[in-house]
């Protein structure tokens, strides 16, 4: 029988959580851009546009979206 080793829960739980919250943040700007791109795309094809403006503007709108909310992220104190 082994020894009971002595639990390193909450210091590992500190570890796991920045890890967890930054890969998370990455992911959701990776589906707001993707969502914007698609709707773009389907805006501009609706609409026939020659130049892609939709698209455009929307991924330019996802682009500040994810900044706001990387800075908000950033900032609050957990």
């Amino acid at each position: 029988m082994e020894p009971n080793k002595p639990s390193t829960g909450p210091k590992r739980n500190s570890e796991v959580k920045p890890y967890l919250k930054y890969s998370g943040l990455a992911f959701q700007m990776i589906a707001i851009m993707t969502l914007a791109a698609i709707g773009g795309r389907k805006l501009d094809a609706y609409f026939q546009n020659q130049t892609p403006w939709w698209t455009l503007s929307l991924l330019v709108i996802a682009v500040f979206a994810c900044m706001y909310s990387v800075i908000v992220s950033l900032t609050r104190k957990d």
